[in-house]
């Protein structure tokens, strides 16, 4: 359990208004106990609070901790409001008036957590209950994985992605059947997980990348069953493929799951005059490169080929773009999404992107949109940076 306010402190009928992690409101008061290291994104990560009725001293004349009581816990990012939240109740942490929660927060950046106090689901008589819900809101900081104390053999993750092919080992250029499933990993059988929030029109998006980043695609497995997902593809070439999954078990918030596929066979023949998209895109990226960890507006500008801006952008997806972005070592995965607290996003072709790259190096990425009913994507490079 974890104290960033001292015990008197926390029991004291007056809080400190300085202290970010302590809010007072109505006859409750909340304090916020997170880890001592922070928070950090790709993991499951451990919140606790510690609830007093201010208002409601015992025999003694102590503030007393909240003992019974429902409280609904909600983590999402304010700036990205179509990401699906997570949102549970809170378990007690065997200490009178203390509650903890364990999201997993998909990315790094600036999240808030709402605690809403709800009345005593078994209450006794005697027990006081609030008339209507109390909500509190605390800003959390999150920290990108890659920046993480753990090593990846030590994050805990409650989800993992199982993908299967028929056949066993595809052959480049020849049809294959993937199978995916999202797998609890607490479960001792590995149950698959049977429930989904919808995410930017889906159910899960799957994301296609070879190792060497020469080969992109985005594609929307169909649900065939409890927890079963189904794709028919062809792989272009031989080579290693990472598969990324972007899905959303009920009420767990976004997730990014990955797996890897090895594809057999000799090179395919690219096609003679491939299809390229007439539509040119401009990032204002800055100058010394993107910095490691921090979430910055960077504006795409798209114009036709007689340069003028694009005028008949069109949503797709929830968005009026996406922006993928991978990293050179194929591993480390990065969604933007267009910053819809903007007004007009896509007109005149602009699109103002929230990005966040969570460890330096080179990245690919795909900026993908739908004109006139026709998806299109333009391929870019961006070199992140530690920050100075």
């Amino acid at each position: 359990m974890w104290h960033l306010v001292p015990l008197i402190q926390l029991f004291s009928a007056e809080p400190a208004p300085a202290d970010p992690t302590l809010q007072r409101q109505g006859s409750y008061e909340v304090a916020l106990m997170l880890p001592p290291g922070g928070l950090y994104a790709e993991q499951e990560m451990e919140i606790e609070f510690r609830v007093l009725e201010v208002e409601t001293p015992g025999s003694d004349g102590s503030v007393q901790p909240l003992r019974r009581a429902r409280i609904r816990v909600e983590a999402d990012m304010p700036s990205m409001p179509a990401m699906p939240k997570f949102d549970e109740i809170a378990h007690s942490e065997g200490i009178p008036g203390v509650f903890g929660a364990h999201p997993v927060f998909p990315h790094g950046g600036d999240y808030r957590l709402c605690l809403t106090i709800l009345s005593s689901q078994l209450p006794s008589a005697g027990d006081p209950r609030p008339a209507t819900p109390v909500t509190f809101e605390f800003p959390l900081q999150v920290q990108d994985a890659a920046s993480s104390p753990r090593s990846p053999s030590q994050r805990v993750r409650p989800y993992a992605l199982d993908v299967t092919t028929k056949p066993w080992r595809p052959v480049a250029g020849e049809p294959v059947e993937l199978t995916l499933a999202v797998r609890m990993t607490s479960s001792f059988e590995g149950r698959e997980v049977t429930d989904f929030d919808l995410q930017h029109e889906r159910l899960m998006h799957l994301f296609i990348v070879r190792d060497d980043l020469t080969m992109f695609a985005h594609e929307h497995p169909e649900l065939t069953g409890p927890g079963t997902f189904r794709l028919r593809w062809r792989f272009p070439q031989p080579g290693r493929y990472r598969i990324f999954a972007d899905v959303a078990p009920r009420d767990a918030g976004s997730q990014v799951l990955s797996a890897t596929v090895q594809v057999d066979g000799e090179p395919v023949p690219a096609p003679k005059d491939p299809v390229r998209s007439a539509t040119r895109a401009s990032f204002a990226w800055p100058e010394e490169g993107m910095p490691v960890g921090r979430t910055l507006t960077v504006t795409a500008m798209l114009t036709d080929a007689d340069g003028g801006p694009v005028r008949d952008l069109e949503p797709w997806l929830g968005a009026m773009a996406h922006l993928i972005l991978v990293h050179q070592d194929a591993e480390t995965f990065a969604h933007a999404h267009p910053d819809d607290r903007e007004p007009g996003v896509g007109r005149e072709g602009r699109i103002p992107f929230l990005v966040r790259l969570p460890k330096p190096g080179r990245y690919k990425g795909w900026l993908q949109f739908q004109r006139t009913g026709r998806v299109e994507t333009i391929e870019l490079a961006v070199e992140a940076v530690p920050r100075p």
